[in-house]
């Protein structure tokens, strides 16, 4: 009759990834998960004293022995807690564990303080027999050489991957997303047309100038599953497996910057990214680019080369950031910090949207950009206030223009029958010329008169000649610049404006630059042009009048179109 009531015998089995190939190279088939199942049970059969009693299995199959990180020997060991296990009986402690201190602290203190027999067959070892002793000298260095070996065969098999890699040949049971392992060619990458697809959609908004959020609004917009959701839906085992631990399923900036920056969408095999620092753990560390294993063209590829680095501007001056849904404003990729001239952060879950220099707020102390974060609102009435000023420029310039073009025009049509006139006498003057030579050669006049009224025809030819090209180069000339001709006549459609549009800031507004004090600089496209012209036409600005539509802008013109922020619109830089 067995000793133990209503508790069961664990029996434990395990087998780790470095097992998988057992049978090649003289690898022990014995530690496969059945044959542990059969000598356990064989084992327990074999004992009068656990006959009758229930047996529960616990599997770990791929799963390290250097650390007990594991759900079948953690489940069992929650059991165990509950004093439901009467014994836990193993092949051998290496199917236990391969950690040194780790096995010996559950032989001596944690199994005896439960109450618990441990039972390793081939080692020969039961604690039954060590009651109140140590576990002995001979289980110590076994416990000792286990942990040796995990570790050698930790160093053999990231030899072996390396070895892999080399070849580009993945060592990974997952795939990038939009490429599942290929079946018939292991190692390699297949594409999966569907999830390809995606892939590709993302590279094309990239291309189309698209930001990480704006292509994430994008996809949300249309519905399009993120990789985890993809999975999910198609039992795709990936990388991408992450809604077993997160509920999240929308697109963000993130995820598009992930799948943007992947280099195998070029047909690439890019391994070993990370590396274990130590064996038996899962703590890596991130290698430096030029200690990846690369290899070109190893599955087909979703993207061209050129499209990734052509898409890769699209995100190499952005961080990865958290999904907006609305981060349209006017001034958009244009505030930059007056001091490092960078593009400046932005915030749009805030009821009043804020910017900020990435610089200033992490090193205040080392920088001289500005700490604080400045409302967008605040800003744009900034740059609207110091719009309205330049299209009033604008639009006096276009009027001088069109006044200029006037009298382009009254001076074109009076040279032009200037040029007419002028080719008239001239042609009178070649047909004299020719008569001049008939009376020679008739003998009406002599060899010198001849000479010297033919020179006096050249010389009437060729001044009428000059006058007319002097006057030409004398005229009113269109030295207005394209890009001022096309501004100022635009300017009108925008006058009557109410706020800042996105429109009126891409066709007048280079950037706008935020200064230490709140101070904000507005930069105009063309200023060195407009300049010009304002200079040529001789435009005077009335003084400023307070709450005028014509309010002058010459101390405007001169500081580069400046204002400040108030106090009020001043925040603390957000955490």
């Amino acid at each position: 009759m067995s000793e133990y009531n209503e508790q069961f015998l664990a029996a434990y089995c395990r087998l780790s990834l470095a097992d998988g190939d057992l049978g090649v190279d003289g690898k022990d088939e014995s530690n496969s998960i059945e044959n542990q199942k059969a000598l356990v049970h064989e084992f327990i059969e074999s004992k009068e004293e656990f006959q009758g009693m229930e047996v529960r299995e616990f599997v770990d199959d791929g799963y390290t022995g250097t650390n007990f990180k594991r759900p079948g020997f953690q489940k069992m060991i929650d059991l165990a807690k509950q004093g439901k296990v009467a014994a836990i009986i193993v092949k051998d402690l290496s199917r236990f564990g391969r950690d040194y201190i780790g096995v010996g602290e559950y032989m001596e203190q944690i199994f005896p303080l439960l109450g618990i027999r441990l039972i390793a067959i081939n080692t020969g070892y039961d604690s039954k027999d060590y009651i109140g002793m140590g576990m002995g000298l001979d289980v110590a260095v076994s416990n000792l050489v286990n942990t040796m070996y995990s570790r050698d065969s930790g160093k053999k098999l990231r030899s072996a991957n390396m070895v892999k890699w080399e070849k580009g040949y993945t060592t990974h049971a997952s795939a990038p997303f939009g490429y599942i392992i290929d079946p018939d060619h292991k190692g390699r990458y297949k594409i999966d047309p569907p999830s390809a697809a995606i892939v590709r959609k993302i590279f094309d908004l990239a291309l189309m100038d698209l930001n990480t959020t704006q292509i994430a609004y994008q996809l949300n917009k249309e519905n399009v599953p993120i990789p985890s959701e993809y999975n999910r839906q198609h039992n795709v085992r990936s990388k991408s497996n992450q809604y077993i631990l997160t509920p999240d399923k929308l697109w963000n900036a993130n995820k598009v910057w992930n799948i943007l920056r992947e280099y195998a969408y070029t047909g690439a095999m890019v391994l070993g990214k990370r590396r274990i620092l130590l064996s038996g753990t899962k703590i890596t560390r991130k290698m430096p680019k030029e200690k990846w294993y690369i290899t070109e063209g190893t599955h087909e590829a979703i993207v061209s080369h050129e499209e990734f680095e052509q898409a890769q501007s699209v995100i190499r001056f952005t961080s990865k950031r958290e999904y907006q849904t609305k981060n349209e404003y006017a001034l958009r990729k244009k505030i930059r910090c007056g001091h490092c001239n960078r593009v400046m952060q932005q915030n749009f879950n805030l009821n009043d949207p804020i910017v900020w220099c990435e610089d200033g707020r992490a090193m205040p102390e080392f920088s001289n950009c500005p700490s604080e974060a400045y409302t967008i609102k605040q800003i744009e009435w900034i740059a609207y206030r110091a719009l309205k000023h330049m299209l009033f420029i604008l639009r006096a310039i276009d009027s001088n223009i069109r006044e200029a073009d006037k009298e382009q025009v009254k001076w074109q049509k009076a040279l032009a029958r200037k040029k007419q006139r002028t080719e008239q006498e001239v042609t009178l003057l070649k047909a004299e010329r020719t008569k001049l030579y008939e009376a020679y050669a008739s003998g009406s006049i002599s060899l010198e008169e001849y000479k010297a009224q033919k020179a006096q025809v050249a010389v009437q030819i060729e001044t009428m000649q000059k006058d007319l090209e002097k006057e030409c180069a004398d005229g009113v000339k269109d030295e207005i610049p394209a890009e001022v001709r096309q501004l100022a006549r635009t300017a009108q459609d925008f006058y009557e404006e109410e706020e800042l549009t996105k429109n009126a800031a891409t066709a007048f507004i280079e950037n706008v630059y935020v200064y230490r004090g709140a101070h904000i600089v507005v930069q105009f496209k063309f200023e060195d042009q407009i300049g010009q012209v304002m200079e040529k036409f001789h435009i005077c600005l009335p003084e400023k009048k307070g709450g005028s539509e014509c309010e002058s802008v010459k101390e405007d013109w001169k500081d580069g179109f400046a204002g400040d922020l108030l106090s009020s619109y001043v925040h603390p830089a957000p955490c």
